[in-house]
């Protein structure tokens, strides 16, 4: 029993907070945004998410990431990851169905939306990523292509970007109620749910502040 999604965003945890999650271990989706985590450990009981949400968090490079073998989206925007080679080894074992996942305004990241870093940059970042994550269908803010992915297995191993040196970036002030990321595109959408649903029959809010739905499906993406 439990519910299907859980959203904790806002309440300043530095950890996973067990004592919530522990009796809902079905879940299948978790939004833990906006809060402290440093490090994501010890999910090992819930081999049922799909779906994991940790934006605007101080989560770093070097993880200890349970093994999910239904989880298809892993979001980590706005966190700390500065060693791209370790946190890809982090995880490219452990979620075998991976199909989704987004690492804008990490360090790690070279995307010239937000930082000015050179196209190139960033364009082998993404060869070196589906180099390891074969299966992968959306990164970041854009889908994979098939000429992306020939590139990737052809030169994708030899791509990893240099690590960043440390910059100023100037960041704009956000409305609250915008979307912070646009990201999901519409084939990425549960079968048979709307396209701008996480495809959740039961939704637990428990916390004080609201992204909005900052995974926006729809045919412009």
């Amino acid at each position: 029993m439990g519910e299907d999604t859980i959203a904790l965003p806002g309440q300043d945890y530095d950890s996973i907070p067990f004592e919530i999650l522990n009796k809902n271990t079905n879940i299948k989706t978790l939004d833990l945004s906006f809060n402290n985590i440093k490090k994501v450990e010890s999910l090992d009981n819930f081999k049922q998410l799909v779906s994991l949400v940790l934006d605007n968090n101080q989560i770093e490079s070097n993880n200890d990431f349970s093994n999910l073998p239904n989880l298809k989206t892993l979001s980590l925007n706005n966190n700390n990851i500065s060693d791209l080679r370790e946190f890809i080894e982090s995880i490219k074992n452990k979620f075998p169905n991976l199909t989704f996942l987004s690492l804008l305004k990490n360090p790690a990241c070279p995307n010239y939306y937000f930082t000015g870093a050179d196209f190139n940059d960033y364009q082998k970042y993404r060869y070196y990523i589906l180099y390891h994550l074969k299966h992968l269908k959306f990164l970041d803010s854009t889908p994979v292509t098939a000429e992306e992915r020939k590139e990737a297995e052809r030169t994708g191993v030899y791509s990893l970007p240099a690590k960043p040196v440390s910059q100023n970036v100037v960041t704009e002030e956000v409305d609250e109620d915008e979307p912070t990321y646009r990201s999901l595109s519409s084939d990425l959408a549960p079968e048979g749910k709307g396209k701008a649903s996480f495809g959740v029959s039961t939704y637990v809010y428990y916390g004080r502040q609201s992204e909005g739905n900052r995974f926006i499906m729809n045919d412009d993406l």
